[in-house]
């Protein structure tokens, strides 16, 4: 269900929070023949809903595809999104990115952000649709924009900052990356807690300033982020900040601790 993310080399990357969203919320079980003779197609996606997460019932992907299809057939638009995600992921289908495309642009042009946000992805990306900045941009802003949403919006406003820092379907700007970030980060996103600490470090769009890369990178790394402790490794190593009182981080490149590669220099 993810796609795969964008970085540059050298650890000084910006990334593109990829993967089409799930957002979910429980159901009660219901008969499955009896919701759709109800024509009801809310009460349909919940029950597909719950069939497709196992919630209440046995987790079946096939049941959840019939019931999220017989509510996208009534133009629901968050069964138009889910059945998207099941082509995507070949759930209930055989793996289609075109019907995939096809069902989030439904759910999209009804305003649902998660669906806005997945146009924005498989746009950016060239899944089941020719690649385009251009309209990558407008469905992330679209989704940035949609203040229904509470995931999606956020995961927007920060690949949106990562297609003004590349100068994908935008004028290249780091100052404006800064902004979108700075936005997304305020939401507590760690991708985008990272992307700003990837700003400071190189003196893109801010001025240079390790100890503020240290910062945001820490904000990251506490919430599991594995490349922000990596970073942390690597300006402690390369005598960027002072490690006095820096928790231990593990260093995905070595597999040590820097507590362990500290006990080796001085051996």
């Amino acid at each position: 269900m993810n796609l795969k993310s964008l970085t540059q080399s050298l650890l000084i990357a910006t990334t593109l929070s990829v993967g089409i969203t799930v957002s979910a919320c429980s159901a009660e079980p219901l008969n499955i023949t009896e919701s759709i003779e109800q024509n009801d197609p809310k009460q349909t996606y919940e029950l597909g809903l719950a069939y497709y997460e196992g919630d209440s019932v046995p987790e079946d992907d096939d049941k959840a595809f019939e019931l999220f299809q017989a509510a996208a057939d009534q133009g629901y638009a968050p069964a138009e999104y889910y059945l998207g995600l099941m082509y995507y992921d070949g759930l209930g289908a055989e793996k289609d990115y075109q019907k995939a495309f096809a069902w989030m642009q439904k759910a999209a042009n009804q305003g649902h952000a998660d669906a806005q946000f997945s146009l924005g992805i498989m746009y950016g990306s060239g899944v089941g649709i020719d690649q385009n900045y251009q309209e990558a941009m407008k469905w992330y802003s679209l989704s940035a924009d949609n203040i229904e949403s509470n995931s999606a919006s956020v995961d927007a406003q920060n690949n949106i900052g990562t297609m003004y820092y590349f100068g994908r379907g935008v004028p290249q700007s780091y100052l404006k990356a800064f902004e979108w970030y700075t936005k997304a980060a305020s939401k507590n996103s760690e991708m985008a807690q990272l992307n700003i600490g990837g700003l400071y470090e190189n003196g893109y769009g801010v001025p240079q300033d390790y100890d503020k890369a240290f910062e945001w990178y820490k904000k990251a790394a506490d919430q599991g982020n594995q490349e922000a402790s990596n970073r942390i490794g690597k300006l402690v190593m390369d005598n960027k900040i002072d490690d006095e009182g820096i928790i231990i981080y593990s260093t995905e490149d070595t597999g040590l601790t820097l507590g362990d590669i500290e006990q080796n220099l001085t051996d």
